[in-house]
């Protein structure tokens, strides 16, 4: 596996880290502080919800035969017998000709099947029900198992715990939950002209904003991170920052010189941490081509493009699968939008380009207006809002083509 591939597609680097990188392990922890964890195993009902008959209206619980043929003009009229409290296991029978009270989420009475709304009844002077429309047999009730019965899946292996996952498991008694333990990412950047964005800078100095932009997508997947102070640009300093972030972190992000210069570092520094090292040194994408893809003891260290739009755009198609991959998570569809290509998009056969584009109304036609700058231009992610995609097999898009647009959320 420590061969030395010098360029590789996107989906091959995906594939190829994939395969030599486990999930991290699981752990239990309490339903109720689940939210945006990820599932380890599948979850299924172990009993029904609900576990009764229940009333899904304010109103009276009935038999429903003894309102057929109800009217405004010929209501029915039934003796109310009682009311259910909520909560209590003892409830009343009644027979034909009788009412309980019901009330939303309440039992019915026993030998009832339907609940009259509260809004088509009134009570008569002499204390008779008038029922003025006719229910069907279980018209306003859930039956048992209705929302889960035994064996109902209430979320799969991979899938993030949200609010509806989380109330559903709760309401079926689940307190415990085994999900994927956290993720957590280390994020180093270094360069002998960075400094820190509060820092005032020199004539040739740049602030740095890699480790702030790719540990804001890192937190937007759900996960940890931990961002390391900036490292000269040395072996050194950039090795012994990488060991010491291997060893409270599930993964490793350069944010450095990746390119095929003499100040190249990130490969070397791979190489050095451990077994088996680089696995592949450029991705045949525009832009973010200088990647290193690495693995270090069973963890990806991945060297990103010192440019933020090719750091961002590599995070974005490459590193986010292989965190999705290693934290258990599922790779969902992403959000696209169609839309016309506004201008022509050159590109070159083998390759694969990701385009920034911005989404305007244009004659009643959604059109993708594809906004270009040096990879270094952080505005052109503030003027777009997604990318268009020229496959490896294209050679360019023509204007007025119909394109997806994947968007930033």
């Amino acid at each position: 596996m420590s061969q030395f591939l010098n360029v590789v597609s996107p989906t091959e680097a995906i594939a190829i880290m994939s395969k030599n990188l486990s999930q991290v392990s699981s752990e239990i922890i309490d339903t109720d502080c689940s939210l945006g964890r990820v599932l380890s195993s599948d979850k299924v009902a172990e009993i029904q919800l609900p576990e009764f008959l229940r009333s899904s209206m304010d109103g009276y619980s009935v038999k429903a035969s003894n309102t057929f043929g109800a009217t405004e003009d010929l209501p029915a009229y039934l003796e109310v017998v009682g009311e259910i409290d909520m909560g209590h296991q003892v409830v009343p029978s009644i027979s034909a000709g009788q009412a309980v009270t019901a009330y939303t989420g309440g039992m019915l009475a026993d030998g009832a099947d339907s609940v009259v709304m509260i809004e088509h009844t009134s009570m008569t002077g002499d204390g008779l029900l008038q029922v003025f429309r006719p229910v069907a047999k279980g018209e306003n009730t859930i039956r048992p198992g209705e929302d889960f019965d035994f064996g109902d899946f209430i979320g799969k292996y991979g899938d993030v715990i949200t609010t509806g996952t989380l109330g559903a498991l709760l309401a079926l008694g689940i307190d415990k939950v085994e999900v994927y333990r956290q993720l957590t990412v280390g994020v180093i950047s270094s360069g002998d002209e960075l400094v820190a964005p509060g820092v005032p800078t020199k004539l040739g100095q740049t602030r740095d904003i890699n480790v702030y932009t790719i540990a804001a997508q890192i937190e937007k997947l759900g996960m940890g991170h931990v961002k390391f102070p900036l490292v000269e640009d040395n072996l050194e300093s950039l090795q012994s920052a990488g060991m010491e972030a291997l060893e409270s972190c599930d993964a490793l992000l350069y944010t450095s010189g990746s390119s095929l210069s003499s100040r190249d570092l990130t490969s070397q520094v791979i190489q050095s941490l451990g077994e088996p090292g680089v696995i592949a040194h450029g991705i045949s994408v525009k832009p973010g081509k200088p990647t290193v893809l690495g693995i270090t003891s069973g963890k990806p260290v991945i060297g990103l493009p010192g440019n933020p739009v090719s750091a961002l755009t590599v995070f974005d198609f490459v590193v986010d699968p292989i965190l999705r991959h290693i934290s258990g998570r599922k790779t969902l569809p992403y959000q696209t939008v169609t839309a016309i290509l506004q201008t022509d998009l050159p590109s070159e056969r083998g390759r694969t380009d990701f385009v920034r584009v911005a989404l305007k109304e244009i004659e009643s036609s959604l059109t993708a207006v594809p906004i270009w700058g040096k990879s270094n231009s952080i505005s052109v992610f503030s003027e777009t809002v997604g990318y268009v995609q020229v496959s490896s097999e294209q050679s360019g898009l023509y204007k007025g083509t119909k394109v997806k647009v994947r968007l930033d959320v």
